[in-house]
């Protein structure tokens, strides 16, 4: 045999076992932490990996978790990101890759959103109370809705705190602690330091949280989608949350922004000044909580894709491949509130 062919037959050899031991690495390894281009810290985490007992659905998609190594510009905070119906923390990944770069902790968490509340609820003889109800089961996996079944294990309120232990475990110099609350054995988010944020269902599952618990921000986008009948008295009406730490974005041309902005009403958010068009206005948006805009998205014929436009990546407008929507989207989540109520204020890139 030439040395050529044996240099060849040594080469495949080791390519062959470089191969092997990556896919070794990927199932020995539940996680996987990255420096991303931006200089983020960056964790990709399967939920079921964070639960050492088994309990939460395997088939859940991918947690993400964003972090600055820079510590000069933290502020105390950690961002949580929901996503909507059908969707996943990787579909909106610029907005929570912007938030780690002010200054937050970021977790784009995975729940059971599978379910399309507004088909389950539109024609229930109380759709307040089969939307309130429907939320809060997602959330605290409490067995209160008989439109939909999300267990104890893989509620809202348990993947965030089993992702935050798995972190802190993990990568204790991070500081995720700090978003933990209780005793060893009863550990739970510790709501004072997380802002909450979400699309769509994700939108009504922050105000949901928000409503029984004092969050220093909530952000939505494109929600909260639920429609209340007119007359009636809307779950968002109480909240534990002040009204002016709630913000928002919506379309104008999604065919439920009137929905949208009805709700927001119902958070007291138009307290705080009215509508504005984010492409005919500049930060700080005369100090409004409440954005619109009518652009077109990024894919998509016409404004179909409207409503996940507002954040989601594949959606979102882009001008020479960056977010047009990125001056509205820091200001929602660096903006002081107008109310006087204490929400620690995070740092800028601008």
């Amino acid at each position: 045999m030439s040395g050529t062919s044996i240099s060849m037959k040594k080469a495949l050899l080791s390519m062959r076992y470089t191969i092997l031991l990556m896919a070794f690495v990927a199932v020995l390894l539940p996680g996987r932490a990255m420096a991303t281009q931006s200089g983020l810290i960056e964790h990709i985490v399967a939920p079921s990996a964070t639960d050492p007992s088994g309990q939460i659905d395997p088939t859940l998609a991918d947690h993400y978790a964003w972090v600055n190594p820079d510590q000069t510009v933290t502020n105390g905070q950690l961002l949580v990101y929901l996503p909507g119906s059908g969707g996943v923390p990787a579909n909106a990944l610029l907005f929570q890759q912007l938030a780690a770069q002010v200054g937050y902790h970021v977790i784009g968490l995975m729940y059971e959103d599978g379910n399309f509340l507004q088909g389950l609820c539109a024609t229930d003889p109380d759709p307040n109370q089969c939307f309130y109800d429907a939320h809060y089961e997602i959330v605290y996996g409490i067995d209160v809705s008989d439109k939909l079944q999300v267990s104890p294990a893989d509620s809202i309120v348990n993947l965030l705190t089993k992702f935050l232990q798995y972190l802190d475990q993990r990568y204790p110099q991070e500081g995720w602690s700090q978003f933990l609350s209780g005793s060893e054995s009863n550990l739970h988010p510790n709501w004072s330091q997380i802002a909450l944020s979400g699309i769509s269902q994700g939108a009504g599952n922050s105000a949901m949280i928000a409503r029984d618990h004092v969050v220093p921000r909530v952000v939505m986008f494109s929600g909260v989608t639920d429609a209340i009948p007119t007359g009636s008295t809307s779950w968002l009406l109480t909240h534990a949350t002040p009204s002016d730490r709630y913000w928002g974005l919506a379309h104008d041309q999604d065919p439920i922004y009137p929905n949208i902005t009805a709700n927001w009403e119902s958070l007291g958010m138009g307290e705080f000044g009215a509508l504005v068009q984010v492409e005919y206005s500049s930060p700080p948006y005369q100090e409004t909580h409440q954005l619109f805009t009518d652009l077109k998205p990024h894919e998509g014929s016409g404004f179909t894709n409207a409503h996940p436009s507002t954040v989601i990546d594949f959606y979102t407008p882009l001008d020479k491949g960056q977010p047009v929507l990125d001056p509205a989207w820091q200001y929602l989540i660096t903006a002081d509130s107008k109310g006087g109520s204490e929400s620690p204020k995070a740092g800028s890139i601008r």
